[in-house]
Parts: structure tokens; C-alpha cells; sequence
């Protein structure tokens, strides 16, 4: 009867043990190794209130282009550190040469996003008038 009950236990810490490591897909990546592409990259100024959404998007880096028609354009580039699936919500916002802050129809909302382990997420944003300076990108967490 012991050995039984003793069985019984070591199966259901197995199953509970298979069961919480669970195997979430992640992602490799490939890309070119002779990289030609002329890149402008934007050095950033953070400000951290969730260390954990911190800790787990990283950031690592930030583009900025020109489209074809001179509009300012921003790529920024994360890395999903974790070995979960992480989602989050993300908002750019634009400002003039002065600092002021223009209103976009189609920025406005916050974008969903949802990233798999170890997945390179980017976010890319076009200014919504040429005359657009600066921007700011904030993230929320969806934790």
C-alpha cells in the first residue's frame, strides 16, 4: 500500500513538473552578415517606472529615417528577454520644432502587441507633418 501511495505522489509531481515547464516556441533568427544598409541610430533618454517590463522588452536600438515624401520616420527595436510570451501596449508621440506636441488621428490609440520568447519586436512610426522634430515612445505593459 505504501509503494502505491509512494507512486502515486512521484507521478503527480511529474506531471505538475511537465506540466509547469511547458515548452513555449522561440525564436531563431538569420540575417545578413555583410550588412551594407547606412543606418542613423537615435540615442535614447529613458525614463523606468516598471522594472519588470524594463527587464524584459529590452530596447535595443532606435532608427530614424526619411520617407520618400520627407517625412520623418522612427524605428524602434525590442527584444523579448523572457521565456514567456509577453504583451504589451505602445503609443509614439510626435512634436514640432518647438516642442509642442501634434495631435495625430492615427496614433492616438494604443497599439497591441504580443511577442514570443526571445522575438526582436519593431515599432515603426511616421511623423504625422514634415515639420516634426521629436517624438516620444511610451510602453505599458500588459502584466
Amino acid at each position: 500500500m505504501k509503494n502505491i501511495f509512494t507512486s502515486s505522489i512521484v507521478s503527480a509531481l511529474t506531471f505538475l513538473t511537465v506540466v509547469g515547464c511547458a515548452h513555449h516556441p522561440t525564436v531563431n533568427t538569420f540575417e545578413n552578415a555583410n550588412q551594407t544598409a547606412q543606418v542613423n541610430r537615435i540615442a535614447d533618454q529613458r525614463v523606468t517606472t516598471d522594472e519588470m517590463l524594463a527587464n524584459t522588452l529590452w530596447l535595443t536600438e532606435i532608427r530614424e529615417s526619411k520617407t520618400n515624401d520627407g517625412f520623418k520616420r522612427i524605428q524602434v527595436f525590442f527584444k523579448n528577454l523572457s521565456n514567456q510570451p509577453f504583451s504589451f501596449s505602445y503609443r509614439f508621440n510626435w512634436y514640432d520644432e518647438n516642442g509642442v506636441e501634434i495631435e495625430a488621428q492615427d496614433d492616438e490609440m494604443w497599439k497591441k502587441v504580443r511577442a514570443v520568447p526571445g522575438d526582436d519586436v519593431t515599432l515603426t512610426s511616421i511623423a504625422p507633418q514634415q515639420n516634426c522634430g521629436d517624438f516620444k515612445l511610451r510602453v505599458l505593459s500588459r502584466h
